[in-house]
């Protein structure tokens, strides 16, 4: 727990689941829908002909793409800038989502590399949240439990991931605090620019 704890500041900090059909998370609930996500990005972990270090590119492929397709991103980096968001141009509102995406799915993409294998994950219900549903699960490992919520919007029949809590830790709300920092010491166009260099050092 102390792995993952450590990640998300320092994702942030950065600046920082094989294609998935359409069909892939399309559920009548959001846990099933989340399950399904979760169930691939352990089959692509644990895959034989993809395990080691050696393979580690290989498996970061399908594991980016997974996110791609099952991530609001967008909506991320939107809910990322919170009141500072209205205040970009069209153009810096384009840019910054570009960069977002790219940034994003690259650090959490590092994250499930890192820390997710093959779990034993336990769903523990779910409720409504704002416009859609907040899943709670529990890694249960051996030496110790990891509460991870997934909070999952409906887009058109399929649900989809708008933000992650790692042991009560919002991944969207980390960014737009670091974010939000960088703003008000600067400027968004300060802010731009560096994603525009953690972006090329990828």
């Amino acid at each position: 727990m102390r792995g993952i704890r450590m990640f998300l500041p320092l994702g942030i900090l950065l600046w920082s689941l094989a294609s998935v059909p359409p069909t892939l998370a399309e559920t009548s609930g959001a846990t099933a829908g989340v399950k399904q996500i979760l169930d691939r990005a352990m089959d692509i972990q644990t895959r034989p002909d993809l395990a080691g270090e050696v393979n580690r590119k290989e498996r970061a492929r399908p594991i980016q793409k997974l996110i791609a397709d099952n991530f609001l991103s967008d909506q991320m980096a939107r809910d990322s800038l919170a009141s500072h968001w209205g205040k970009l141009s069209p153009g810096q509102r384009s840019e910054f989502q570009s960069l977002f995406i790219v940034l994003f799915q690259d650090s959490y993409s590092r994250m499930v590399l890192n820390f997710f294998q093959q779990e034993n994950i336990e769903y523990r219900g779910e409720s409504a949240s704002g416009k859609g549903k907040l899943v709670k699960t529990v890694i249960m490992r051996s030496n110790e439990h990891i509460p991870v919520d997934y909070h999952a919007m409906q887009n058109g029949s399929r649900w989809m991931i708008q933000d992650v809590e790692i042991d009560g830790v919002s991944i969207v709300d980390n960014y737009r605090k670091t974010f939000d920092r960088s703003i008000r010491s600067g400027s968004v166009d300060n802010l731009l620019q560096r994603m525009r260099v953690q972006k090329q050092a990828l």
